[in-house]
């Protein structure tokens, strides 16, 4: 059974499905590594650590301090990726933060008191402001095929137009998508989606803004709060 419907049961005016655009591994690890705030460790300086999506948050709380530790002892200052520069130069720490899948590290303060800040990769780079990732990005969406439920549920509705909603969550999209969507343009993207039938139309909701289109234009809409 689809989701929502506007009209009577059999033959809604409007069938909607709605799906969520989550990534879940990346999901997963902001919410049990970076979104936990900073760590507190015995450290002389402070560093932000960047994490790539599959790493294990659970093993870089145990061995963190003693791989910075290291860092700190060989003198590594400033931003520095692990990389085949670090691999030259230290090796041994190249190892310990590549098996530990982290992407960089930066000692921000050299004199802290071991505060250790964890990011993440992907969430950052140029700002899409014209909308132009979305209609390729949608249509990818929603033909994968872990959305072959959504277009066989609307495809069983019998509405006489079928629509998806799909909830954007925080990271859930590719960066240009996910920022356009975050910014507060009045820029709409200039070109048509080629949706997979039998998919009228999309609303593509993130924060408290949302972006649709119906067939034919594509507009804005606001989502409506209820007062407490």
């Amino acid at each position: 059974m689809y989701d929502l419907r506007v009209g009577n049961t059999v033959a809604p005016e409007i069938a909607i499905e709605c799906v969520g655009a989550v990534d879940d591994l990346r999901t997963e690890t902001w919410n049990i590594g970076p979104a936990q705030g900073p760590l507190s460790l015995n450290l002389s300086s402070d560093w932000y650590v960047v994490l790539k999506p599959q790493a294990r948050v659970k093993e870089i709380r145990r061995r963190l301090e003693g791989v910075l530790s290291l860092c700190e002892a060989a003198a590594i200052n400033g931003f520095t990726p692990v990389d085949w520069s670090l691999k030259y130069h230290n090796p041994h720490i190249f190892e310990a933060l590549d098996a530990l899948q982290i992407e960089s590290i930066a000692r921000y303060s050299e004199s802290g008191t071991g505060e250790v800040r964890l990011g993440m990769t992907g969430t950052g780079g140029a700002v899409d402001t014209q909308g132009r990732a979305v209609p390729g990005w949608i249509e990818e969406f929603l033909r994968a095929p872990r959305q072959k439920d959504v277009i066989a549920k609307l495809e069983r509705s019998g509405g006489v137009q079928r629509h998806v909603f799909v909830g954007v969550s925080f990271m859930g999209v590719p960066w240009p998508v996910e920022s356009y969507l975050g910014t507060r343009t009045d820029h709409l993207p200039e070109t048509s989606p080629a949706l997979p039938l039998p998919v009228d139309a999309v609303w593509i909701m993130y924060g408290a803004r949302g972006l649709h289109w119906d067939g034919i234009n594509w507009r804005f809409f606001d989502a409506i709060v209820p007062a407490a």
